[in-house]
């Protein structure tokens, strides 16, 4: 078979097969590729509901199967979750009832995937039915119960009010009155509040369940309710029902005139609905109260009539109900004979009545049992090839573990010989730094520590010399002494900054009162300052703080030179202290030149930064860097505020003394 002809055969079996299965179905599932296409996989889904409710179950369950197979193929986690969701209900009719419960199953973990609430309410509405019309009463409510809990998540009030009504329905089934009612009432408030139409009905069972229980006065009031509600919706049926209960009320009154104006109008409207139940019990209970009221030829009239009707209805409940009550009127009018025929009919339509239900109970339990055990034996076949599965797995798993095990010592060996690198790239950069701390050093010592000396040295030398007199030199040893308390600044600055490179900064906290180290402070600076026509201002109380106090006078030290530094004639320096909780703000506030907005983030960085005095004094730059160090070495922060023209604040907050 040359290759174009084997292309034209397999083109013609695709297309056979295609064209089979839309047949099949009669749905094209071809235009559904991507995930894009999820609104015409929905379009299809509604078809496969059409299908389950015309029990069209031929071609709901193919159609199904496709659209599990698509869903998955496109990743479309709410698809399988709907599909499996109706897939659930076919199986179900079907009597699979363990695929049918591993549907639901399915249907519910691809719902809860995707936080998917609406999809879960109506998985346990499913349920809910599925288990009620199987007599699982107590199931059904458990069901119900989560539909409810969904319902309330969504706020789907509109969903709630059926809820509600069904619970009411289930818990009368259970016999438990007190939560039907509450339900019923539930139900009532929503539909109100939502105005929804059909409110009537759940008013009509409310006040049936009223009658039932005695509370006749309370059953009146609701019926007027529900009448007016049901006439304005032209509602005949549940109008229709409004009147037989309305009826029945007044027979537990024993207002017989009363009730047989209700039935008479229960059969007028019950007729114009065409809702024949209603219409043949209406003309049973007229009967009954003819039969009450002694009315014998009537009563026979009407039970016979409702007889006839009753029975082409097949209607078991109402004909035993007619038969009782025929038996009633022939022993009332002393005609033993046809009380016995009565009697007779009613034991055999009662037999043939439970015959019925436990051949149903019987066949549905057989089918029932016939479906579980095929489950089992597909159940048992399942888990056969599940453990060859598993025993391939293993094999597969083991020789994977051993190609990992041979990868991961791979790896161990890679990952070593990284780490020797990388330790070889920290140990170069980390002599790189020290050789950067080094040449800085060396180059602050060259130049500023050597200017500072070279002037006092050639200061000494004019005396030494004779070239001043000592006069002239007196004159001179403020400025000596204020260089070389500058050399001494610098000395300590370089000192800490070493140490800070080297990891050997120790603080050795005390507590002492910050005034004593700022009044030494501003006597030493007040020379400098007055010789600059500076104002230094000292605004601080008694603050103890917590805080090795040698560090924090270099801090003082060095904020107040910068100060001065940066301060032109007639500017001032005040330092401040605010209390604050477990701490004190020490502020240094000056009205010098300020600082431009894009040097702020520079002052504390690692690369030194440093610029001209007013008076173009020079700095190394390591001031700031070291006061930034040891304050935070001593648990504090510091903060620096400027607005350039203006001046600049720097504040040290430190821990307050215990």
């Amino acid at each position: 078979m040359n290759k174009a002809t084997f292309t034209v055969l397999v083109f013609c079996f695709t297309s056979f097969f295609c064209f089979s299965q839309k047949e099949l179905t009669g749905i094209d599932l071809s235009e559904i590729k991507t995930l894009k296409d999820s609104l015409s996989f929905n379009d299809k889904v509604t078809k496969l509901q059409q299908f389950v409710n015309e029990d069209r179950l031929d071609i709901a369950e193919p159609l199904a199967n496709q659209l599990i197979d698509i869903a998955n193929d496109i990743e479309y986690t709410r698809g399988l979750g709907l599909v499996y969701r109706l897939k659930g209900v076919l199986n179900n009719e079907l009597n699979r009832y363990l695929e049918s419960n591993e549907s639901f199953e399915k249907a519910t973990f691809n719902f809860q995937k995707i936080e998917d609430k609406n999809g879960l309410a109506m998985v346990s509405n499913d349920r809910y039915i599925i288990e009620r019309n199987k007599g699982n009463i107590e199931e059904a409510a458990n069901h119900l119960l989560d539909a409810k809990l969904q319902r309330e998540q969504l706020n789907d009030s509109i969903g709630l009010t059926a809820v509600y009504n069904n619970l009411a329905i289930i818990y009368k089934e259970l016999n438990d009155i007190p939560n039907a009612e509450k339900f019923y009432l539930k139900s009532m408030k929503m539909a109100r509040r939502l105005k929804l139409k059909g409110v009537g009905l759940t008013i009509n069972n409310l006040a049936l369940l009223h009658t039932e229980g005695g509370k006749l006065e309370e059953a009146k009031v609701l019926l007027k309710e529900a009448l007016e509600i049901n006439k304005a919706e032209n509602d005949l049926r549940h109008t229709a029902q409004s009147y037989s209960i309305m009826a029945k009320v007044a027979m537990y009154g024993k207002e017989y005139e009363k009730a047989k104006r209700f039935y008479d109008t229960t059969q007028c409207v019950g007729t114009q609905a065409n809702f024949k139940l209603i219409v043949h019990n209406a003309k049973q209970q007229l009967g009954i109260i003819a039969l009450e009221q002694n009315e014998f030829k009537k009563a026979e009239e009407y039970l016979k009539v409702a007889r006839e009707d009753l029975i082409k209805s097949n209607v078991t409940s109402l004909i035993l109900k007619n038969y009782k009550y025929s038996f009633k009127l022939d022993s009332t009018r002393g005609n033993l004979l046809g009380a016995i025929a009565w009697q007779k009919k009613y034991q055999e339509l009662s037999d043939k009545r439970m015959n019925d239900l436990t051949t149903k109970k019987v066949e549905n339990t057989k089918s029932r049992y016939e479906a579980q055990l095929e489950q089992l034996r597909l159940q048992d076949e399942k888990e056969k090839k599940e453990q060859q599965t598993k025993e391939q797995l293993f094999k597969y798993r083991l020789m994977t573990f051993i190609s990992l095990a041979v990868i991961a010592v791979i790896l161990v060996f890679m990952i070593l010989i990284i780490k020797t690198r990388k330790e070889r790239k920290r140990y170069i950069k980390e002599l790189n730094e020290s050789n950067q701390v080094k040449n800085k050093l060396f180059s602050i010592i060259s130049h500023d520590l050597k200017n500072e000396i070279h002037g006092l040295e050639s200061s000494l030398n004019l005396m030494k010399e004779d070239v001043i007199s000592t006069e002239e030199f007196k004159e001179i040893v403020p400025l000596l002494a204020n260089r070389t308390h500058q050399t001494s600044i610098l000395l300590n600055n370089l000192l800490n900054w070493s140490k800070s490179q080297m990891k050997e900064l120790n603080p050795k906290p005390t507590t002492f009162d910050i005034t004593e180290v700022i009044s030494n402070k501003f006597t030493f600076f007040r020379p400098k300052a007055e010789k600059k026509d500076i104002q230094l201002i000292n605004q601080l109380g008694s603050a103890k703080i917590f805080a090795d106090k040698d560090m924090f006078g270099i801090v003082a030290q060095n904020l107040i030179a910068n100060a001065i530094k940066f301060c032109n004639s007639g500017d001032s320096i005040a330092l401040t202290a605010r209390e604050k909780e477990d701490f004190y703000e020490i502020c240094f506030e000056d009205t010098g030149v300020g600082i431009d907005p894009e040097n702020l983030n520079k002052l504390f960085a690692e690369d030194t930064f440093t610029t001209n005095g007013t008076e173009n004094e020079t700095g190394t730059g390591l001031g700031l860097r070291i006061c930034k160090e040891l304050i935070e070495l001593n648990r504090g922060r510091i903060e620096v505020e400027s607005i350039p023209g203006k001046g600049s604040t720097f504040c040290v907050q430190l821990p307050k003394a215990a």
